[in-house]
């Protein structure tokens, strides 16, 4: 069974907070690609989460195999 190694990554809501339940495809894509690049996988997305001492934001949870 593989071990794995986790990172996350925030996707902060708009402008004031507006449209906090919506996720912003470009910002996601972007994420994606740029943890891809580096052999990250998406693992999961939790959509608008209060984040402590950050500004609150949509979750993603990368994982990648170790060893």
């Amino acid at each position: 069974m593989p071990a794995y190694e986790y990172t996350t990554d925030v996707i902060t809501h708009g402008l004031m907070g507006r449209k906090s339940d919506e996720i912003e495809r470009a910002s996601l894509e972007q994420s994606l690609n740029r943890f891809g690049a580096d052999g990250w996988e998406l693992d999961k997305l939790l959509p608008d989460v209060a984040m402590h001492g950050e500004k609150d934001g949509h979750l993603l949870i990368f994982k990648r195999a170790v060893g």
